[in-house]
C-alpha cells in the first residue's frame, strides 16, 4: 500500500494544472420574487396580492431564462415560459398555463407575443376551447376624392374605420390614381373567403393575415396611366391625425412607431396587420401628393374575426 503513494501523488500532481484551466460558469442573477393583485397590477400590499411571479433579470432589467407564475398564496404554478418584455407581458417560445385548479389552461408557442398555428387552449372542465376565423368586409369605397395642392378643396383626407367585436387582424388594400383614370375593381371579399380554405389546417391568426393579403394582392390591376402618389398612414388614436388635418402642421403624420402602417410615395398597396386586442376603431389618413391634378382613392379594409367556443 505504502508504494502506491507516490503515483497517486503523480496523479493529482498531474491533474492540477488541468483543473486550474476550467473555465468558472457565469453567476446567474438572483430571482425577484414580484407579486400582483387581480388585474396583474404590481403590489407590495399583502392583502392584495392574488399572484406572485418569480424571474431573473439583467442589468437592463430584461427577463432572462424561464419566467414562472404562480397562484397566491397557494403557490400553484400559473404560468411558465420566456418573456420578450414585462409591462405588458410578450411571451416568446413555447409557454404553458394552468388553471389553480391544476388543469392545463393552454400550451403553445409564441412569436413575439402571437400564438403560433400549435397553440392549444383548454377550459377549466378539460374541455378543449376551438377558435373559427371568418372574414367581414369593413369598408368598401371608391369615391374618395383627393385635391391636388393647387385646387380648391382638401387634398387630405381622414378615413374613420369601425372594427367588429373580436377583430384580430385587418387586411387592406387601397390604388390612387388620376380622377380621370380608368376606374379599377377588385373582388376582395370573395377572394378572402378562399383564401380561408387553402390556409393550412389549425392556422392561427398570423398565418390567415398573410394567406389572405397574398390572396388579395393577386388580384393584380393595371396600373394608372398617369403615376400619382400619396402619403398615408393607419392608426387606432384620433388624436394622431390632428397635426395631418391642421392647417398649421398640414400633412404632418406620426412617428413611425405610433402607427399600425406609414409609407409615402405609394400607388397602390396591399398588406395585412395585426391589431391590438379590443381595438375598436381605426383611421386611415391619406394625402394626394400630386401639386396639380386631383385624384380618387379606391380602398378596401376587411377585419379578421376570432369566436372561441
Amino acid at each position: 500500500m505504502r508504494n502506491s503513494y507516490p503515483l497517486l501523488s503523480f496523479l493529482l500532481t498531474a491533474t492540477l494544472p488541468v483543473a486550474g484551466q476550467r473555465t468558472a460558469s457565469a453567476p446567474l442573477p438572483p430571482a425577484d420574487t414580484v407579486y400582483f393583485d387581480q388585474d396583474w397590477e404590481r403590489t407590495t400590499l399583502p392583502e392584495d396580492r392574488i399572484y406572485a411571479r418569480i424571474a431573473r433579470h439583467d442589468a437592463a432589467g430584461r427577463t432572462t431564462g424561464t419566467v414562472r407564475d404562480y397562484f397566491y398564496p397557494s403557490w400553484k404554478k400559473q404560468f411558465e415560459g420566456k418573456l420578450l418584455q414585462e409591462s405588458p407581458d410578450q411571451a416568446t417560445g413555447l409557454c404553458t398555463g394552468w388553471y389553480e385548479s391544476g388543469q392545463l389552461h393552454f400550451k403553445g408557442t409564441f412569436v413575439k407575443g402571437n400564438a403560433q398555428p400549435d397553440y392549444r387552449e383548454w377550459r377549466e372542465n378539460g374541455k378543449e376551447i376551438k377558435t373559427t376565423y371568418t372574414w367581414r368586409e369593413v369598408l368598401s369605397t371608391d369615391g374618395v376624392k383627393l385635391h391636388s395642392y393647387y385646387n380648391t378643396g382638401s387634398s387630405r383626407q381622414v378615413i374613420p374605420i369601425d372594427l367588429p367585436a373580436g377583430t384580430v387582424g385587418v387586411v387592406y388594400k387601397f390604388d390612387i390614381r388620376d380622377e380621370d383614370q380608368p376606374p379599377v375593381n377588385w373582388t376582395t371579399a370573395l377572394t378572402l373567403m378562399a383564401s380561408l380554405a387553402t390556409a393550412p389546417t389549425g392556422a392561427g391568426p398570423a398565418l390567415l393575415l398573410s394567406v389572405g393579403a397574398k390572396a388579395v394582392a393577386s388580384e393584380t390591376q393595371p396600373g394608372p396611366g398617369i403615376t400619382t402618389k400619396c402619403r398615408f398612414f393607419i392608426v387606432d388614436d384620433e388624436a394622431l391625425t390632428v397635426p395631418f388635418t391642421t392647417y398649421e402642421t398640414k400633412g404632418t403624420m406620426p412617428a413611425s412607431a405610433q402607427c399600425y402602417q406609414q409609407g409615402i410615395n405609394r400607388s397602390q398597396e396591399t398588406r395585412e396587420l395585426i391589431i391590438r386586442p379590443g381595438t375598436k376603431r381605426l383611421y386611415f389618413a391619406v394625402q394626394n401628393d400630386n401639386m396639380r391634378t386631383s385624384a380618387r382613392l379606391k380602398l378596401t379594409i376587411s377585419a379578421l374575426t376570432a369566436v372561441r367556443q
